[in-house]
């Protein structure tokens, strides 16, 4: 019996980002994109071997990691590179990265659950020597480098989640400004989040990194499934069906490769596969709740972001949804509702497009009605 590789591989992507930090105008991309979008993934099985293959030296941080005190998270990981590295053994490179995907596969809620648990009562203050340690070891890494160092780091938004972090923000932004031909990519889960760093002229890591839509996997992705489950396991699935549930789920590849699982265990119709989803996503969503705290303003509005209405305050818009709610709509009201669905994270917003920050939820709401 051999291990099957469900990783859709995306080398033509990783690439291009590569080149672009390394020989474009600029030396610092972010990627953003909700969470459970295959971001991490990527990271991890697509840009860091393909840097190694290019011959850089990468080195990949999980803010989530540590929730509590991601300054740790910093400096543990450029430790273990350099460590590595000073022992001249680069192919342990790749084990770095490989523990990494095992804690992905292992448990791959537990960076979700990293954002509903941190508290901002435990973020870790740093002191200045912990502060000092992130550029010492980013000096370190360029010394042994040169501009072959590729610095990943993922969920960088978690920067912005509390003051306490605000220090970390300011070293890391000189570290790097110091070390400028260091590449970097960061890699976001919330908009609003990384909107905050990099558009906020207040804020450390302003205008530093050019910051980039995270392309979805599209239908070549959901072929790829069907034909593994066809070819592994003698299991067929009609390729448009599971395709239609993967936009059902907002093509979100951590829930598709949740319903790989259970059709491989439970060999069974899809339909029932895509029950079980539903009902998993409803409840780690906590959709119940979420519904029960919106109004049918609430609702309505995010039916037109879901439709890509952009102009939400315009007359038409207004007057459309007066015919939905049969009330009479202002535009205050739509901003209240906008600004409700912030704070509950269903949506983001980024320059004057919106995004939906909770796949599944608005298939939940037009299921209910």
């Amino acid at each position: 019996m051999k291990k099957i590789n469900w990783h859709f591989q995306r080398k033509a992507l990783a690439q291009s980002y590569l080149q672009t930090v390394y020989q474009g105008a600029v030396s610092r991309i972010a990627l953003l994109d909700v969470r459970r979008t295959g971001k991490t993934t990527f990271l991890l099985k697509d840009l860091y071997p393909i840097a190694l293959d290019n011959g850089f030296i990468p080195v990949y941080v999980n803010l989530w990691g540590e929730p509590e005190n991601p300054t740790l998270a910093i400096t543990q990981a450029l430790s273990s590179t350099l460590n590595v590295l000073n022992q001249s053994v680069k192919g342990k490179l790749s084990d770095i990265a490989n523990s990494e995907i095992k804690k992905l596969e292992v448990g791959n809620n537990v960076f979700g659950k990293a954002t509903i648990e941190f508290s901002d009562n435990n973020a870790h203050k740093p002191s200045q020597s912990e502060l000092y340690k992130i550029n010492q070891l980013v000096e370190a890494l360029f010394n042994k480098c040169g501009d072959k160092a590729l610095i990943i780091i993922d969920e960088i938004q978690h920067l912005a989640s509390s003051e306490k972090f605000l220090s970390v923000q300011h070293a890391l932004r000189t570290a790097l400004d110091t070390y400028s031909d260091i590449s970097v990519v960061f890699a976001g889960s919330s908009r609003s989040g990384v909107n905050a760093m990099f558009t906020d002229k207040d804020r450390p890591f302003y205008d530093s990194a050019f910051m980039i839509d995270f392309p979805r996997l599209g239908g070549e992705f959901v072929k790829h499934c069907c034909d593994t489950l066809r070819k592994h396991f003698n299991l067929h699935y009609d390729p448009l069906e599971v395709g239609d549930f993967y936009e059902e789920i907002d093509k979100s590849p951590f829930w598709m490769m949740k319903l790989m699982t259970y059709l491989m265990a439970h060999q069974t119709s899809l339909k029932e596969g895509r029950e079980y989803i539903k009902a998993l996503m409803i409840q780690d969503g906590d959709f119940e709740n979420l519904k029960k705290r919106l109004r049918e303003l609430d609702v309505a509005v995010l039916s037109l972001i879901k439709q890509e209405c952009t102009a939400l305050y315009s007359t038409n818009t207004i007057d459309k949804l007066s015919r939905i709610t049969s009330g009479e709509i202002t535009a205050s009201a739509i901003q209240t509702s906008v600004k409700k669905l912030k704070s509950m994270v269903i949506i983001s917003q980024y320059g004057d497009k919106y995004y939906i920050e909770s796949p599944g939820f608005i298939k939940y709401l037009e299921d209910g009605m």
